[in-house]
């Protein structure tokens, strides 16, 4: 399975979450190789210090979420790339100063943004779900504390028919079920309903709609 993609930072994100997603062992050296990658294209100082920067290539191409979601903004697009990238970096756990470096100064960057305290707003929305399966994969002690505002706010956004109002369907679902709270496991009983009912469609056989039917019966399985 090929990750690194030498020009495209989106494709190299998207395809190291998929081996994540299917728990595909990634040999060290391919997580060097990743981590390398990622770090080349980060920001270290200045005013745009933390952002991971896309290829000129890929600048003007559609972003979509892993579960299919597309973003709009330039100010999406540019969060997403930083959070999913350091979320990546902590999944590939390298011990190296390079990498602790890099994390930290992104989380620094993400700190200051209104997700990370979670926004209801427009695509923050989406963003706000990818910070919060950012806070997931930290080691710190209190992350359960931190997570735990955030899915407590969550539950405010139901619109009484399994979703929550604005907020990626598929990506939260994926989110919830790789969150360990018995809040998030509530949030999947009250999506279970129309996972069902989704489950039992006839799907085409695009890579994201095989993706949201992996997600949805992950997230079955937890609920």
């Amino acid at each position: 399975m090929i990750i690194v993609r030498p020009t495209s930072l989106a494709a190299t994100l998207d395809s190291a979450a998929e081996a994540f997603f299917i728990n595909k062992t990634i040999p060290a050296a391919h997580r060097e190789e990743i981590s390398l990658m990622l770090i080349s294209r980060q920001n270290l100082s200045g005013p745009n210090s933390g952002f991971f920067i896309p290829f000129a290539a890929e600048r003007d191409t559609p972003f979509r979420l892993f579960s299919g979601e597309q973003l709009y903004t330039d100010f999406a697009r540019n969060h997403i790339h930083l959070i999913e990238s350091t979320r990546l970096l902590m999944l590939l756990s390298l011990n190296r100063i390079g990498v602790d470096h890099s994390v930290q100064i992104a989380d620094q960057r993400m700190g200051t943004i209104c997700y990370s305290k979670f926004c209801p707003k427009g695509e923050c929305k989406s963003l706000t779900i990818a910070y919060m399966r950012y806070l997931s994969t930290c080691n710190e002690k209190d992350t359960g504390l931190r997570l735990k505002p955030f899915l407590t706010k969550l539950v405010d956004y139901r619109d009484g028919k399994g979703k929550w109002n604005g907020f990626p369907f598929y990506y939260t679902l994926l989110m919830l079920s790789e969150v360990t709270d018995p809040l998030a496991t509530q949030e999947l009983q009250y999506a279970a309903p129309i996972c069902e009912k989704q489950r039992a469609q006839n799907w085409p056989r695009d890579p994201f709609s095989i993706r949201r039917q992996s997600i949805i019966t992950q997230a079955l399985a937890r609920s």
